[in-house]
């Protein structure tokens, strides 16, 4: 049991530090305590393991629906570019 527990463990808690990956303390911590519920007990393994699986099908279908940057319309409002001899009198 001890060598399941201990696989299990480092799977959440690589997930769990995948996906807050520079988001700071607080995100640690969840993640620390998801990998403490999954390891004991049965019930909590399968809502922390739902709870990533449902996050990692969000994500996907997320992604999915993005466009690429190359077909992704930018807009731009366009200025005039002031022209230099607009407030100079015309040479003689």
């Amino acid at each position: 049991m001890s060598l399941v527990r201990n696989i299990f463990t480092t799977f959440v808690g690589n997930e769990a530090r995948r996906h807050t990956q520079g988001h700071g303390l607080r995100n640690f911590g969840l993640g620390m305590i998801a990998a403490r519920i999954a390891t004991r007990s049965v019930p909590g393994a399968l809502l922390v393991a739902g709870a990533i699986i449902a996050k990692r099908l969000y994500d996907d279908s997320k992604e999915a629906e993005a466009l690429p940057a190359s077909e992704a319309v930018i807009d731009i409002e366009a200025r005039p570019v002031p022209d230099k001899y607009d407030d100079k009198p015309e040479p003689v």
